[in-house]
C-alpha cells in the first residue's frame, strides 16, 4: 500500500489554529468575566445608593416629626404621641430589612448633674450604685471627679480618670451624658432610675403602672401617687438617638443618629449632633432568609 508523505507544514497550521483558537477563547472568556465583575459592581453600587436614600429618607422623617411635635406639643413628651408613627419595627421587605428605632436621651440621668453643690444628685447616684450591687460610696467621689472634669461628654469618658469599667457599665442603662442641659423625662425614665430619683418604690411603681397603661404619665398623675416631682425631673426632651437599620441587594447600613432639639423664648431649632454610618455586605447565606 503507498503510504502519502506527511506534509509537516500541516502539523504547524494545526498547532497555530488551535494557539489561536485557545487565545481567543480565553479573551472571549475574560471579556465575559470582566462584564460579570462590571455589572456585579454595578448592582452593588445601585443596592449601596438605595440603602443610603433609604436609610436618610428614614432620618428626615424622624427630624421632620420631631420639629412637628416641638412647635404642636411643646410641654410634653411621650412615646404615645403623633410623632412616634416614624419608629419603624424591624420589617422584612422583599429586598432586604427595614427598621428605625429612637430612643429618649433624657430618659436617662445625666451623669453632670453631679457637677452641681448639692447633694441631691450625689443621693441619686448612691441609690442607683446600691441598685446596681455597686460601692455605694462610690457616688461622692464620682461627684467630686465630675465637678473637676466638667462637662462631661460621654459617660464611658470616666474610665481615663480612673472609674472602673464594670462600674460605668452597670451605670449605662440608667446614666448617661447630655449633649446640652436638660432634665430627666418622667415619661421615659426607667423604673430603676424612677425608683432611685423618688427615693420611694411604692410611688415609683404606681407611675410605672399608670405610664404602661395609658403611655405617659401626668403631673396629676404623680400627685395622685403621692409623690413631688424629683429635682432634675420634668415631661419634655430634646436629645433622641436614632438607630436606622437598612438592608438591599446585598448592601446594609447602620445609621446612628443624635438628634438635639432647642426651645428659647423666641426660637426653636432642631439639629443633628452626631452621626455613624457603618456600612457593609450582606453574607450570601443570609440573603432571601
Amino acid at each position: 500500500m503507498r503510504m502519502h508523505k506527511r506534509d509537516p507544514d500541516v502539523g504547524v497550521v494545526l498547532v497555530n489554529v488551535l494557539v489561536i483558537i485557545a487565545l481567543a477563547s480565553a479573551m472571549v472568556y475574560l471579556m465575559l468575566e470582566s462584564e460579570d465583575v462590571s455589572l456585579d459592581r454595578v448592582a452593588r453600587l445601585a443596592d449601596a445608593t438605595q440603602v443610603e436614600f433609604l436609610a436618610l429618607g428614614a432620618e428626615a422623617s424622624v427630624l421632620d416629626a420631631l420639629r412637628q411635635d416641638l412647635n404642636e406639643h411643646p410641654d410634653e413628651d411621650h412615646f404615645a404621641e403623633p410623632w412616634t408613627s416614624v419608629i419603624q419595627q424591624e420589617t422584612v421587605l422583599s429586598t432586604g430589612r427595614f427598621s428605625v428605632a429612637v430612643t429618649d436621651v433624657q430618659g436617662k440621668y445625666d451623669i453632670n448633674f453631679l457637677s452641681g453643690t448639692g447633694l441631691g444628685p450625689v443621693e441619686v447616684l448612691a441609690r442607683l450604685l446600691a441598685a446596681t450591687d455597686q460601692p455605694v460610696e462610690l457616688a461622692p467621689r464620682l461627684a467630686a471627679l465630675v465637678r473637676r472634669v466638667y462637662p462631661v461628654g460621654d459617660l464611658q469618658d470616666l474610665a481615663s480618670f480612673g472609674v472602673a469599667k464594670p462600674v460605668l457599665d452597670a451605670l449605662a442603662p440608667y446614666v448617661t451624658a447630655y449633649p446640652a442641659p436638660g432634665t430627666v423625662n418622667l415619661n421615659s425614665a426607667d423604673p430603676v432610675l424612677l425608683e432611685a430619683m423618688l427615693n420611694n418604690r411604692s410611688i415609683a411603681l404606681r407611675l410605672v403602672s399608670a405610664r404602661t397603661r395609658k403611655g405617659f404619665i401626668t403631673r396629676e398623675d404623680l400627685v395622685s401617687a403621692g409623690g413631688l416631682r424629683p429635682e432634675n425631673s420634668g415631661w419634655t426632651s430634646n436629645t433622641f438617638d436614632v438607630a436606622v437599620l437598612a438592608e438591599v441587594g446585598r448592601a446594609r447600613l447602620q445609621l446612628e443618629t443624635r438628634i438635639l432639639r432647642f426651645q428659647g423664648l423666641d426660637t426653636k431649632s432642631i439639629g443633628i449632633v452626631s452621626r455613624r454610618i457603618v456600612t457593609d455586605d450582606v453574607p450570601q447565606e443570609t440573603l432571601g432568609n
